[in-house]
C-alpha cells in the first residue's frame, strides 16, 4: 500500500514537471550561432511557452493561438522543414508586411530599419515608432532580394547574424501555429545572463 502510494506521488510530480516543461515555461539549448551576437553557442535560454498560445505536450502545432509576435521578438518555434528541432530566430514581418534587403540593408514597408549602420537595427512597430536597436552581424556577401509580402497568419524571420543563419530568406515564411513560446532570457552561463 505505501509503495503504490509513493508510485501515485511520483507519477504526479513527473507528469506536473513534464506539463510545464512542455508547456508553460522551459529552458532550451542554443544549439547554433545563428543569433550571435544576442545569443551564445551552447548557452541556456528560458521561454514563455504560453507567451502566444495553447501548447500541447508531443503536438506539432498550437492547439489555441491567443496573440501574434511583436516586431522584433525573438521566439521559438518548429520548423515545418524540420520537425526534429527546436528553432529560435527574430521575427522580422508580420502579415501583410512588405520586406526588402538592398544595398546591404533591411526594409521593412519601404522604411529602412539600419538607419545607424549595417550592424543595428531597429525595427519599425505598427504604431510607426521603432524598436530599440540590437546588434547584428551583417555580410557583405548577401545579395539584394525581395521584395516579399508576408502572408496572413504568417511570420518572416531572421536570425541575427545574417551571414550564418538558415531563415525565412531561404525557407520563406512560417504560419504562426507552429510557434512554440517567447524567448525571455539566456541564464547560462551566467555571466553571460541577460
Amino acid at each position: 500500500m505505501q509503495k503504490r502510494k509513493y508510485l501515485l506521488i511520483l507519477t504526479i510530480a513527473f507528469l506536473s514537471v513534464y506539463i510545464i516543461r512542455t508547456s508553460i515555461i522551459n529552458i532550451d539549448w542554443v544549439a547554433s550561432g545563428s543569433m550571435l551576437p544576442r545569443f551564445d553557442v551552447n548557452s541556456r535560454i528560458v521561454s514563455n511557452q504560453l507567451a502566444y498560445g495553447l501548447n500541447f505536450p508531443a503536438s506539432n502545432e498550437l492547439w489555441l493561438q491567443w496573440l501574434t509576435p511583436k516586431r522584433g521578438e525573438i521566439i521559438l518555434f518548429r520548423n515545418p522543414n524540420d520537425q526534429y528541432h527546436v528553432w529560435m530566430k527574430r521575427v522580422i514581418g508580420l502579415p501583410n508586411d512588405i520586406i526588402e534587403f538592398k544595398d546591404h540593408h533591411l526594409y521593412i514597408n519601404h522604411v529602412l530599419c539600419s538607419p545607424k549602420d549595417r550592424y543595428h537595427e531597429k525595427l519599425l512597430r505598427r504604431d510607426k515608432s521603432f524598436s530599440e536597436d540590437f546588434r547584428i552581424w551583417s555580410s557583405y556577401l548577401e545579395k539584394d532580394w525581395g521584395p516579399i509580402t508576408v502572408g496572413e497568419g504568417e511570420l518572416f524571420l531572421m536570425g541575427d547574424n545574417r551571414g550564418s543563419s538558415l531563415d525565412s530568406r531561404t525557407w520563406g515564411t512560417i504560419p504562426q501555429k507552429y510557434l512554440i513560446g517567447k524567448v525571455l532570457a539566456q541564464v547560462w552561463p551566467l555571466p553571460n545572463f541577460r
